[in-house]
Order: structure tokens, then sequence, then C-alpha cells
């Protein structure tokens, strides 16, 4: 009869089992790696001459590198705070400040709205005169050096109506509640529909903001950015419900654009280039084109000035 010996195999340790995917997972892991390296380093690297950038003009116009391609054309790196992270945009202009070109560097927006931003069917609409503004939206161009707000040519009336003879005193006589008495200030200092259109009073107060704990609720999750106003860059429905009437009423004036603040002697009618924002994402569409008019900014105040 044959013995037959068993062989004795001592079980291997887990740890020794599993190197091999170990191995396999490192390998994956430095290949994406060095990918992504070169992906950001193609985004980067500028075929470009860097020119010196003072601390504060990078300050004050929101750019963190400049380079000239040629003798007419620069590429500025900017960048801008959107809804969930900052957006970094790199932008070709020549010496007059046409746009010749935008790209997307670095964001981590929203997937399905914001991050649409990369798409090249967004960023090819900023081509040609700057500066830009998004069409549809309540988006006002202003000039990060000195403040100036620009306006759509012909976008708005240059001389309001004049009111007619009415004194606001005689408005609803019996009524003196702060609303009243806030709405007849108002009319008076040319400030209501009303008196921009040159008629009388109307017969509508402006409501009382809502205190309930429902609205605080509200109001607390739209400064958190969790209501759905927030996340597509709208103005609350119903903001603060502790302001004085008259506040309360300026408000709602500046709401409706029909305060003279911002539009007489600050305000410089220009011609610019509407671009759509991208659909829920009115933010991060804000921010890439405050990118690409900061960018404009710079170059014709600084670069290029006179």
């Amino acid at each position: 009869m044959i013995q037959l010996k068993q062989a004795n195999h001592a079980p291997q340790s887990l740890w020794r089992r599993r190197l091999p995917g170990y191995a396999a997972m490192g390998a994956a892991t430095l290949a994406m790696a060095l990918g992504l390296g070169g992906l950001m380093h193609s985004r980067t690297t500028v075929a470009g001459t860097a020119l010196p950038l003072a601390d504060t003009d990078a300050a004050t116009y929101g750019v963190s590198a400049v380079y000239q391609l040629d003798d007419t054309t620069y590429y500025v790196v900017g960048s801008k705070q959107g809804f969930q992270s900052e957006v970094q945009a790199g932008v070709t202009l020549d010496r007059d400040g046409n746009v010749l070109d935008v790209k997307i560097l670095a964001q981590a927006e929203t997937d399905s709205l914001g991050a649409q931003c990369e798409n090249p069917e967004f960023t090819a609409q900023y081509q040609g005169a700057a500066p830009f503004t998004l069409a549809g939206k309540r988006y006002t161009v202003t000039d990060p050096a000195t403040g100036t707000a620009f306006a759509a040519a012909g976008s708005a009336e240059t001389d309001a109506a004049p009111a007619e003879a009415f004194d606001p005193a005689a408005w609803r006589a019996g009524d003196t509640s702060p609303e009243a008495e806030a709405t007849r200030k108002m009319y008076e200092a040319g400030l209501t529909l009303s008196a921009l259109n040159g008629q009388p009073m109307d017969d509508a107060l402006i409501p009382p903001m809502d205190n309930s704990a429902e609205a605080v609720a509200r109001r607390k999750l739209y400064a958190a950015c969790l209501s759905k106003s927030a996340q597509d860059g709208e103005e609350q429905a119903v903001p603060y419900a502790d302001w004085s009437a008259e506040k309360q009423a300026e408000y709602k004036l500046q709401a409706a654009d029909l305060t003279t603040q911002g539009s007489a002697a600050d305000t410089v009618s220009a011609d610019m280039t509407q671009v759509d924002a991208l659909s829920g994402a009115t933010i991060t569409s804000t921010a890439v084109t405050d990118i690409v008019n900061n960018s404009y900014f710079y170059v014709t105040e600084v670069l290029c000035a006179e």
C-alpha cells in the first residue's frame, strides 16, 4: 500500500494575498495623477511672455497672471467666486479690449449646472467687443478700479417723465401707517413707478414683510445658499422682516429698478455684448462674465492705457 503524504502549506497572510491588488491600484492611481497633472499643465502653460503684475492691480482686477502673446495680444488669468467654488478663466484680448477667446481653467461647480461653464458653446459667446452683460438677468457692469457702473445704451430713459402736480399728503389721508408714510416719501422723491411715469399715486401699498417662523426659515435657507432662488442667483422673494418700513420700500424699489441710485452721473451708457447665462447657474455665469469684464478693464486701463 502506498501512503500519500499530504503537503502542508501554511496559509498566506491576508496582506500577501492582497499585495497584487494593492500594486495594481497604486499603478492606476499614479497613472491618473500623471494624467491630471498633464491636463492641468496643458491648461495653464502659455506660449507667451509673462508680464509683471502689481499686487494692487492683482487685487483690484482679480488677476493672477498676465502674458503678452504678440505685439497686440494679451492673455489674462483671472478668478472669481462662483456658487460653490472659485472659478478661474484665461481670457485672450487684443490691446483694444476685444475678446478673442475664453477658456475655463479651474472650477468645482455643480456638475449639471455651473460646471457647464466649461462647455465651448457657453464660452464662445464671449467674442468681440467688451464689456459683456447677461441677457435677461439683473447684472451690472462695474469698473473695479473706478467704481463706474455701465448701462447698456438705450436700455433706460435718460429723463424720467415729470410727475403730475399731486400732493402725496393727500393720498389716503387717513392712513398714517409706516408703510403709507414711506410710500409717500418715495413718491415725493420720484422713486415710485407712478412718479416716474408722471402719474398720481396709485392705491397699492408695499406689503409688510413676513416675520413668521416659516419666513425666517426661508431667509436662513437663502442665506446659506440652500434655496432654489439662491442657487439660481435670483433675488429672494421676501427678504428681511426686521427692516424698517422705509428700508422695505427702498428695497422693493431697487429690486424693480425704480431708484435713481447709480443711474445718474456715476453711470455711463455703453454698447455691450449680451451673452446667455447657463440655465439654473446664474451665479456661475456672473462669475465668468466678471472675469472677462475685469480682464478687459485691466488690459485697457493698465496695460494699454494712453
